[in-house]
C-alpha cells in the first residue's frame, strides 16, 4: 500500500526521547484488513508464541497458530513478544509497543542503541489499517548505516509476510472461520530464529511465557 496517500496515524513511539549523538531511523509499513480491531488484535497478541511469518527462519520449521490460543496469558509489559523484543506499552484492540531487549547484544550494540517496534490498529468503519512504525537509535557511522540498510531489507521480507497472514487470519476470524484451541506452550520456541540468534540470545529471560 503506498502511504503517501495515505492519513498517517500518530504513534505512541512519536513522543520517546531522542538519544544524543546517534542519528534516529524511521521506517513504516500498512496494511488493509477488512476485519475490526478486536479481530486484529487477537493475532497481534499471538505474535508472543510465533512470528507468523517465515516459520522455516523464524519458528524452527514449526507453523504459527492458525487457531485463537484459549491459553495464552493475558498481556502485560514486559513480557516477550517477537522473539527479541520485550512489550513496553500496549491499549487493548489498539496497539503495542515492543522494544528489543536491552542491553542489545554484541555485535549489533557497535551500530544500535534501541530498536522500537509498534503495531497500531486504526478502524474505518467495517474495515482497519494495520500499521507498524519503526524507530531505532544508530550510531553516526557508515557501518552502522549500512547495518541499518540491511535491516530494512530483511525486516521488509519479513513483514510482508507477517502481515499478509495477519490479514488473512483476522478476515477469516470476522467470518467466524477461525477455530478456539488449547495450545501446548511446550510447542512455544522463544530460543530460536534470526531475531532471537542475532539480537538477543538470553536463556534466562524473565518475560517468557511458561
Amino acid at each position: 500500500m503506498k502511504l503517501k496517500s495515505l492519513s498517517i496515524p500518530h504513534f505512541f513511539i512519536d513522543s520517546l526521547p531522542e538519544i544524543s549523538d546517534t542519528d534516529r531511523r524511521e521506517r513504516i509499513r500498512c496494511v488493509e484488513i477488512q476485519a475490526g480491531a478486536s479481530d486484529i488484535f487477537t493475532w497481534l497478541k499471538q505474535l508472543r508464541i510465533a512470528p507468523y511469518s517465515y516459520d522455516l527462519i523464524d519458528n524452527r520449521g514449526r507453523r504459527s497458530p492458525r487457531f485463537i490460543i484459549e491459553n495464552l496469558p493475558p498481556l502485560r509489559v514486559k513480557s516477550h513478544f517477537l522473539l527479541a523484543f520485550h512489550i513496553f506499552e500496549f491499549e487493548e484492540n489498539s496497539f503495542i509497543v515492543s522494544r528489543f531487549c536491552e542491553p542489545v547484544n554484541p555485535p549489533v550494540n557497535q551500530y544500535m542503541k534501541d530498536l522500537f517496534f509498534e503495531y497500531r490498529i486504526v478502524e474505518e468503519g467495517p474495515k482497519a489499517k494495520l500499521w507498524c512504525k519503526i524507530i531505532g537509535h544508530f550510531n553516526k557511522n557508515i557501518s552502522s548505516k549500512g547495518f541499518f540498510f540491511i535491516f530494512s531489507v530483511v525486516n521488509k521480507i519479513m513483514m510482508v509476510r507477517q502481515f499478509r497472514n495477519i490479514k488473512r487470519l483476522s478476515e477469516l476470524l470476522a467470518e467466524g472461520k477461525v477455530q478456539t484451541r488449547t495450545y501446548d506452550l511446550k510447542n512455544y520456541f522463544a530460543k530460536s530464529g534470526l531475531y532471537w540468534w542475532i539480537f538477543c540470545r538470553r536463556h534466562n529471560c524473565s518475560g517468557l511465557i511458561t
